[in-house]
């Protein structure tokens, strides 16, 4: 008997939206799983979906369409929830009709295997558009993105479930970004450091706002749209505000109950302009581009510097050289150029650790 007589084609549907995929079959099936369970974290583990990941993919999958596709329910006996939202189940019933439209001649639809590229850590707008070049380039690559927040990003690198690493982590005691916590994630010997760029960050707020310092949050007339903790953004407002504690005579451990809004997180940048221009908070921490974004004020805290961090057995794969040889490009450098915001580091794009 020959062994190829038992093999089998099968084909996959990915919904695409300007060249960028927006539903493929595993998450089409969290949403269907939504969609009968009322919960998003149930729906990942009958899929088997990381959750922190498949929320991550549902925010880029929102942005890129601009409208919401999921909306939580809060409160009741089941202690709320998730469900679609109009757009989500007309995504959703788009989806149906495409795989019926193959099952009429092609055998039934099956799950991807692992991605080709797994880039976990801070959320970063000019990252965003290094990727929509990288997927330009090579269609047929397959790139997954968690903004997991910086540590987040490491913590992925610690457990193999990540290629890349993007990261904005400050020591406070030696002024260094990103090598410092490598150590700390048992990283040490085990990456490379790739230099990214820098970009500016700072405080966000609307016109008509008086904002000046980290330490009017402490006064409890700004209401704070904050970052999620393990997030580069996080780790740095957070030593701001230890700073302006101690320089007041409070401890650390009043922050939080003297900062309106300290328990308000989110995930992205944008996220945080976002929520500043509608009103949900006055002020955030925020790059430049997203606060141009939404036409907020902006007052300069820090040039930070946005490293990339990858394992010494991953350098070498196809799909991570790709990403580098994007990085280093003369378009990249163009795009990176044109944002308000950012600048090329010194080195940029070299290994300058491990």
């Amino acid at each position: 008997m020959n062994p190829l007589d038992n093999l089998r084609a099968r084909v996959e549907v990915f919904l695409e939206l300007n060249g960028e995929t927006i539903l493929d079959p595993r998450l089409a099936r969290v949403l269907e799983e939504v969609e009968r369970r009322g919960s998003l974290l149930s729906a990942c583990r009958a899929v088997g979906a990381p959750y922190s990941r498949t929320w991550e993919r549902i925010t880029w999958m929102e942005r890129l369409l601009g409208a919401r596709v999921l909306e939580a329910r809060r409160g009741g006996v089941g202690g709320g929830g998730a469900r679609l939202t109009r757009l989500g189940k007309l995504l959703l019933q788009r989806y149906r009709e495409a795989s019926r439209e193959l099952e009429s001649g092609l055998p039934a639809l099956k799950s991807k295997g692992l991605p080709d590229l797994v880039i976990a850590g801070s959320h970063d707008p000019a990252l965003e558009l290094l990727l929509g070049i990288l997927r330009r380039r090579s269609r047929e690559l397959d790139v997954e993105v968690a903004w997991l927040g910086s540590a987040g990003g490491l913590a992925a690198l610690m457990l193999g479930d990540a290629h890349i690493a993007g990261s904005h982590l400050l020591d406070p005691e030696s002024g260094l970004y990103n090598t410092p916590f490598l150590k700390r994630y048992w990283l040490e010997g085990r990456v490379y450091v790739v230099r990214g760029y820098q970009r500016e960050l700072g405080l966000v707020y609307r016109p008509g706002t008086e904002v000046s310092s980290v330490s009017e949050l402490l006064e409890g007339r700004l209401r704070l749209i904050n970052r999620n903790p393990g997030s580069g953004t996080r780790v740095f407002l957070d030593h701001l505000l230890r700073q302006a504690a101690l320089d007041k005579g409070l401890e650390a451990g009043e922050i939080p109950r003297r900062v309106r809004g300290y328990g308000h997180e989110v995930r992205t940048h944008v996220e945080v302009a976002r929520g500043v221009a509608s009103g949900e908070g006055d002020v955030g921490v925020a790059v430049r581009y997203a606060a141009e974004l939404y036409g907020l004020n902006f007052t300069r805290l820090a040039w930070e510097s946005y490293d990339f961090i990858i394992p010494k057995t991953a350098i070498r794969m196809s799909p991570v050289k790709l990403f580098l040889e994007t990085l280093r490009s003369e378009r990249f450098r163009s795009v990176l150029g044109r944002l308000p915001g950012y600048r090329v580091s010194k080195g940029f794009g070299s290994i300058i650790w491990g």
